[in-house]
């Protein structure tokens, strides 16, 4: 803006109207971030390279000196072994599961943090499995996935083979619960230790896939898993900016963090039952229940993918403390679409401008017969990357616990004429809160 006077020289004076102010003389009205330093950190298992069945333990300080855990991940070679006569033949593998990842190999995942245990993830690679398929999207999978993952991919031995073994797979893995949460940790506000435990499947038929015509029956005969680290950012504050939190946590005041838990379990099912499963949960947030199945058959064999699948479903009632949150009748075969949509409520997606579901395919084909019409993306989710849920979400709301009090879950469903293992994970809000002399509390 300029101001001309009559009489002298034209001068150029700040308007008294803030909002006249052009955008770049203005002040920042963001705040600055505290003086700090970033420092990736590369902390190595303490168990070694592992078989089939071992358990990687990583273990990272506490304390003053500890700063921040930003954007971790769990990084580890794998290496499928065998003797070289049988390997050298043509023949393909990959992982299992609806999203065939890496993650097919770690059975259980489970977090301390000083010896209390926060996280405890059975069949972790279930977990994986469903939330790659429904909370990503096919570009994600197809590409990021793929890279870091290993996802899709099919590996072919090559005919002309002349070593033993096979080259090494290097995969890094997102971690889940406590630090799944793209928070910041406050490691130095905890006196102790954070511990992160993998177990590993206990045999190739769990997490792997041959193709039976090509390769010597047992030519693989096991797999070692190495190089296992989590890896973070460490972000150190000014020492006056720890004084000060240390200060206000004295006057009774807890640091609170956040994160979505997971509790998973499994049944087995036999084909064509009526299935109702009690489950004692005392959560005051439960947010989703999710229900994949896997054949039971195929399970421990390693010449097939089991994929999810739907197996017919046709009933999926789920009651919280015995009150029924979900009665709609499920026809997955038929009608998949209702089953899909009360899916994407679990996952908070429903009717966003976002893609988080890998079945979606390019091609709008329809496949007609005497029962059914269904595109090839419907045939993709309810035969390969089935998943059913119902959502507690009781508000949509950023708050810090948006889901449904619930002490005793009870799920109720038909099973169609295969039989299955069923894996249900139940998703709530926690919440850990240090304490001033760094200890925790979690409240559920």
């Amino acid at each position: 803006m300029s101001l001309a006077t009559i009489g002298s020289s034209a001068q150029y004076i700040l308007p008294a109207s803030y909002d006249s102010v052009p955008e770049a003389f203005r002040s920042n009205k963001s705040a600055k971030p505290i003086p700090c330093s970033v420092q990736t950190v590369n902390l190595p298992s303490l168990s070694g390279t592992q078989n089939l069945g071992g358990s990687a333990i990583v273990q990272v300080p506490c304390g003053a000196s500890a700063g921040y855990m930003a954007n971790p991940y769990l990084r580890f070679t794998i290496q499928l072994t065998g003797p070289q006569a049988g390997l050298k033949k043509d023949g393909t593998y990959q992982f299992k599961g609806a999203a065939k990842a890496a993650t097919a190999c770690i059975n259980r995942y489970a977090t301390f943090v000083n010896s209390q245990m926060v996280d405890n993830l059975q069949n972790a690679w279930a977990l994986y499995d469903m939330l790659l398929a429904h909370s990503t999207s096919q570009p994600w999978l197809a590409n990021d996935g793929n890279l870091m993952l290993g996802a899709g991919n099919v590996y072919t031995l090559s005919a002309l083979r002349t070593v033993d073994n096979l080259p090494a797979i290097h995969v890094c893995v997102p971690l889940l619960g406590l630090l799944g949460s793209q928070s910041a940790v406050p490691l130095f506000l905890i006196n102790g230790t954070l511990q992160i435990q993998v177990d590993f499947q206990s045999s190739i038929g769990s997490f792997i896939a041959v193709d039976g015509t090509n390769i010597v029956d047992g030519a693989i005969t096991g797999a070692s898993f190495s190089e296992v680290q989590l890896v973070y950012d460490k972000i150190s504050c000014e020492q006056a900016f720890v004084d000060s939190v240390r200060a206000d946590m004295m006057k009774g005041n807890k640091f609170v963090f956040g994160y979505t838990n997971y509790q998973l379990t499994s049944l087995a099912n036999q084909a064509s039952a009526n299935a109702t499963f009690n489950y004692g949960l005392n959560v005051s947030s439960l947010r989703a229940v999710v229900m994949t199945q896997y054949e039971t058959a195929n399970l421990a064999s390693a010449k097939a993918l089991t994929p999810s699948i739907a197996n017919d479903l046709s009933v999926w009632q789920v009651s919280l403390d015995g009150r029924q949150i979900s009665n709609i009748n499920h026809n997955v075969l038929l009608r998949p679409a209702c089953s899909f949509a009360e899916l994407q409520k679990c996952m908070g997606r429903l009717f966003d401008a976002s893609i988080s579901e890998v079945s979606g395919d390019a091609d709008g084909a329809v496949s007609v017969d005497a029962t059914q019409q269904q595109t090839s993306a419907q045939t993709q989710y309810y035969a390969s990357r089935f998943a059913i849920g119902s959502s507690a979400q009781r508000v949509n709301e950023g708050l810090a616990f948006s889901g449904t009090p619930c002490s005793v879950a009870s799920i109720q469903y038909t099973q169609g004429a295969t039989a299955v293992t069923s894996y249900l994970t139940f998703i709530s809000d926690q919440q850990m809160l240090v304490t001033s002399d760094g200890s925790i509390e979690l409240v559920r």
